[in-house]
């Protein structure tokens, strides 16, 4: 998902797909509970202003869904939290729901208002830091059998914002043995289209927190089948330990104990409170995140970090979702509430 991008910039163009012709927002209102109807036509409040079309309300888990009607996710389709409808906007003459439907969905907002923090656990975090060397310890060994992963140009790749097919086979084979390539597959590209839908996301996010790695702040849970089958916490675990071991390894093998990264951010109001997420996106890419802080917003930060290795999580080198229909040449970071920028 192209998280904040500006349509207004020669950049731009060479990063994300836009709409020069799109209208303005005159004849748009912004979206309410009664504007959830399925048929009607939406456009997020992001600056490129994505198309969507409402496809139907979930009432038991409290969400709804859309299908993206143009750009890179045309035809992804998204499920999100129903309060989430205040990030669009619809045209003026939307169809609305009877006031007891608006009822409804308002009650089940506040049914599922509840949010939980989890705190990092010193116990928990010392634990995982031991599985996490054991994990590194296993796959070695592995990695040394391929030799073509010394052999990966970071700089090349960043410049051309491709990965290495080298370090994803490798990763695949990994995870292909271990049993997670569908979490891996769900995961990933779920959050390189919009790590809001649904939540697989957020469950890792949980997980990571329970690992003593990052603190949670935020909602509970919709479905607690979330953490059942291929879900299961023990594989979310295994799972994180996997990229995070795989990573730091790759890094060795790479010299590299720290990467240079790049964030832009447009924010809809000036400085607003900073948000501490479990899971954070940066790039590699001056461009990229500059192309997000060129942004036709009233205000925008562009930051730049040596972040060390041992914080990533995935990266656009060995994930193959991140090489599909973007390329933002990103990296994802456990987060680090202590850090002002990263």
């Amino acid at each position: 998902m192209a998280r904040e991008q500006s349509p207004s910039t020669e950049c731009v163009t060479q990063v994300y797909e836009h709409d020069p012709h799109a209208p303005g927002d005159d004849g748009f209102e912004p979206g309410t509970l009664g504007h959830l109807v399925a048929g009607n036509r939406a456009r997020m409040l992001d600056p490129r202003r994505t198309p969507v079309a409402v496809i139907g309300v979930d009432r038991v888990r409290g969400e709804f869904e859309v299908e993206v009607g143009a750009f890179e996710d045309t035809g992804a389709l998204w499920r999100l939290p129903i309060e989430d409808v205040s990030r669009f906007q619809f045209p003026l003459g939307s169809e609305r729901l009877p006031s007891d439907g608006v009822q409804e969905l308002e009650q089940l907002v506040a049914k599922l208002a509840r949010r939980i923090r989890i705190p990092v656990a010193a116990e928990a975090r010392e634990r995982t830091l031991l599985d996490l060397a054991r994990e590194r310890e296993r796959l070695r060994p592995e990695l040394l059998r391929v030799p073509a992963l010394r052999e990966i140009e970071l700089e090349r790749c960043v410049r051309d914002r491709t990965g290495s097919t080298v370090a994803a086979a490798a990763l695949e084979g990994l995870l292909e043995a271990a049993g997670l390539a569908s979490l891996e597959r769900s995961l990933s590209e779920t959050y390189v289209s919009n790590p809001n839908s649904g939540e697989v996301v957020k469950g890792h996010a949980i997980v990571i927190a329970e690992m003593g790695l990052c603190p949670y702040a935020g909602k509970a849970v919709r479905d607690e089948a979330l953490f059942e089958g291929d879900g299961a916490r023990d594989r979310r675990r295994r799972h994180v330990l996997l990229r995070m071991a795989f990573l730091q390894e790759l890094a060795d093998l790479l010299a590299l104990t720290a990467v240079e990264l790049y964030r832009g951010t447009a924010l809809t109001a000036v400085l607003e409170a900073r948000h501490h997420p479990s899971l954070i996106a940066a790039t590699f890419s001056r461009d990229v995140a500059t192309s997000h802080f060129d942004s036709p917003t009233d205000a925008a930060l562009l930051a730049r970090q040596r972040v060390p290795v041992s914080r990533l999580f995935m990266t656009f080198l060995e994930t193959a979702a991140m090489n599909d229909r973007y390329r933002e040449a990103e990296a994802v970071l456990i987060g680090d509430p202590d850090n002002p920028a990263f």
